[in-house]
């Protein structure tokens, strides 16, 4: 997912929870940022498994 489209998503999203159901890599202007994007919320964290990391805390 490109990063406005991520940004895009996130505004769109709001602060509603979310239990990123669906990751994906982050890329901007065609190349990878190294970060991922819950492609439901918009949210983006490091490493493949953030979000399941994020979610035992």
């Amino acid at each position: 997912m490109q990063m406005n489209e991520a940004a895009k998503l996130r505004v769109k999203w709001g602060n509603k929870p979310c239990s990123h159901p669906n990751i994906d890599k982050e890329f901007y202007e065609g190349s990878p940022t190294g970060d991922y994007v819950c492609t439901q919320c918009g949210e983006v964290g490091h490493g493949k498994h953030w979000a399941s990391k994020q979610s035992k805390d």
